[in-house]
């Protein structure tokens, strides 16, 4: 399940309520990493670069708020990229804005880091090989995610050891840090000084022929079934 029912906490609550296993983080957690600006303050907080960003709603939004040359524009509660939008000029951000606005109260205006697109999947204790994400138009959107070929993927990233052993362990860290349980997906963005940037967590990777988390779990010759059946038997022991 994705986006706001499915990721945000609200059915992990009802299936605490009625005492039913399930997969994945808590509900509280869950909440918490689905709010892109709570997990940035939070990593923030621990030494852990993250975008500068600023959260908006239609009350408070003034184009003085910000001073970023490119921005990425979203809804701060959403997933899949829906309501998405990068814009490099000030006159688009009133349309960018209204779009985010159409799929949750607030937005978040976060600066553009150029570089490369990269993600790390977490499985139990374990940080799974970096892939490089390549979309065909630029822009890794919904349509750039969900429909098949239009996205290129390098597994493992090239990317050096050392560099991709600090990347993993900075995944790790925020999965820790948020208190995830079983398995989430740390997406950055790594810069032309090779430094990495973190822009969200995923609580429930997705799980389709395009999706990234199988694609990192096979790379270590685990099964799309020998992955579901690891993910469910670390949710009976959380």
């Amino acid at each position: 399940m994705h986006g706001v029912f499915g990721e945000d906490g609200s059915i992990q609550s009802i299936l605490d309520k009625n005492n039913i296993i399930y997969n994945g983080s808590m509900s509280n957690s869950s909440k918490n990493c689905f709010d892109k600006s709570f997990t940035k303050k939070t990593v923030n907080d621990n030494n852990i670069l993250t975008p500068d960003f600023t959260i908006v709603d239609k009350k408070n939004f003034s184009n003085h708020n910000y001073n970023f040359r490119k921005s990425v524009i979203k809804p701060n509660k959403q997933g899949s990229s829906v309501g998405f939008s990068i814009i490099d000029d000030k006159n688009k951000i009133s349309h960018a804005l209204d779009f985010a606005l159409e799929h949750d109260t607030h937005a978040i205006i976060e600066e553009y880091i150029e570089g490369r697109e990269i993600t790390v999947s977490i499985l139990g204790n374990d940080a799974l090989p970096i892939i490089e994400i390549k979309p065909n138009h630029g822009i890794y959107d919904y349509m750039a995610k969900y429909t098949k070929g239009a996205s290129n993927y390098i597994c493992p990233a090239d990317i050096s050891e050392s560099k991709s052993d600090e990347i993993k362990d900075i995944a790790l860290k925020t999965h820790k840090l948020l208190n995830c349980k079983v398995y989430s997906r740390v997406d950055f963005r790594l810069d032309k000084n090779n430094e990495c940037w973190l822009l969200e967590i995923n609580t429930l990777p997705g799980m389709t022929e395009t999706s990234l988390f199988p694609m990192a779990a096979k790379a270590i010759g685990l099964s799309f079934e020998d992955l579901i059946d690891k993910i469910i038997k670390l949710s009976l022991e959380k």
